[in-house]
C-alpha cells in the first residue's frame, strides 16, 4: 500500500483487533459509542491512504452515523428515549460485523499490488462469508485500479457501489435493532421518524424529507462524476429498492423501519455527498 501524502498510514491488524476487543467490552453504551465513532474515523482514513479520499468510504459515512446514533443513546434529540438501548446495540453490532472485513482488505492490500487486489479479495475465506459484502469490497478494489480522477465516474460509481452494498449488508444486520427502536410500527414508525435526523458538518438531515441539495455543490444535487449514473450493476440495484437514481423526490424515509425506505435514502444520500470533503472532518470538530 502507498499511503497518500497528508493521510495516516495503516496501523495494522493486531492493532486494529485490540481496538474491537476494547470497544466490545466497554460496558458503558455512551463511552462505547464514543469508541465506536473514533474507531470508524480512523478506520475511515486508513482505508482512504488506499483507496484515496476524493470519494468517501462507507465508514466515513459510518462515522458520521454513529456520532448521530450518540445523540439517541444519550437521550437527545427525541422527545422520550425511544430505543436507546437497540441503538446502542445496534451500533456495536454493526462495527463489529464490519470492521473486521475492512481491516482485512487492507491487509490484503498490503500483501498484494494493487492489480492483485482483486484476485486476493475474491478467494479470501473472511470477506467470502457473506456475498453481499464480498462483492462491495470487490467493487473497493475496481475503483482502485482506475485512475481516481476529479471528474472521473468510472471510479466514483465504483465507490459508490462498494458504499452502497456494504450499507445494503450493514441495514440487513440492523433490520432487527431498528425494529426493536420502534416496536409498535405503523404509524408509530411513522411518527419516529420525525425525529430520524443524521447530523453531519453541514447540519442535521431530516431522513423524513428527500435528500436536499448538498452545500458543498452549490445548488447542485450530485457531484459530477456522479451526474449520470451508467453502471448497469448500481442501476439494477437501487431499482431492487423500488427506486430510480433520476431524482431525490422519493428519497423521503417516512418509516424508517422499512429496509427499502431506508435503503432509497442512503443511496441517493451517498451519491449527492459522497464528494463532500467536510464528510473527512474529525468528529470531535463537530461536536
Amino acid at each position: 500500500m502507498n499511503p497518500q501524502s497528508g493521510l495516516p498510514r495503516w496501523s495494522g491488524a493486531d492493532a486494529w483487533a485490540m481496538r474491537m476487543r476494547l470497544i466490545e467490552g466497554e460496558a458503558d453504551p455512551v463511552v462505547r459509542n464514543a469508541l465506536i465513532t473514533s474507531a470508524y474515523d480512523d478506520l475511515s482514513r486508513e482505508t482512504a491512504t488506499l483507496l484515496g479520499d476524493i470519494d468517501a468510504n462507507w465508514l466515513t459515512f459510518g462515522k458520521w452515523a454513529s456520532f448521530t446514533a450518540g445523540r439517541f443513546i444519550r437521550g437527545e434529540g427525541a422527545p422520550v428515549r425511544w430505543g436507546a438501548g437497540k441503538v446502542a446495540e445496534g451500533n456495536v453490532a454493526i462495527i463489529a460485523d464490519i470492521a473486521p472485513q475492512f481491516v482485512r482488505f487492507l491487509e490484503l492490500a498490503d500483501a498484494g499490488s494493487d492489480e492483485e487486489l482483486s484476485a486476493l479479495v475474491a478467494s479470501d475465506e473472511l470477506l467470502g462469508r457473506n456475498a453481499t459484502t464480498l462483492e462491495a469490497f470487490a467493487s473497493y478494489a475496481e475503483a482502485l485500479s482506475i485512475d481516481n480522477d476529479l471528474d472521473d465516474p468510472a471510479s466514483a460509481q465504483a465507490m459508490l457501489r462498494g458504499n452502497l452494498l456494504v450499507a445494503h449488508h450493514e441495514q440487513s444486520l440492523a433490520d432487527d435493532f431498528v425494529d426493536d427502536a420502534m416496536p409498535l410500527g405503523g404509524l408509530f414508525g411513522v411518527i419516529t421518524t420525525r425525529f430520524v435526523t443524521l447530523e453531519i458538518p453541514e447540519g442535521s438531515l431530516d431522513l423524513s424529507h428527500p435528500v436536499p441539495l448538498p452545500r458543498y455543490l452549490h445548488g447542485e444535487q450530485w457531484p459530477r462524476a456522479l451526474s449520470e449514473i451508467s453502471d448497469a450493476r448500481l442501476n439494477a440495484l437501487v431499482r431492487s429498492y423500488g427506486h430510480e437514481w433520476a431524482t431525490t423526490d422519493g428519497s423521503a424515509a417516512t418509516t424508517w423501519e422499512v429496509f427499502d425506505e431506508r435503503m432509497g435514502y442512503i443511496a441517493q444520500f451517498f451519491r449527492a455527498y459522497q464528494r463532500d470533503p467536510s464528510l473527512r472532518m474529525p468528529v470531535a470538530a463537530a461536536s
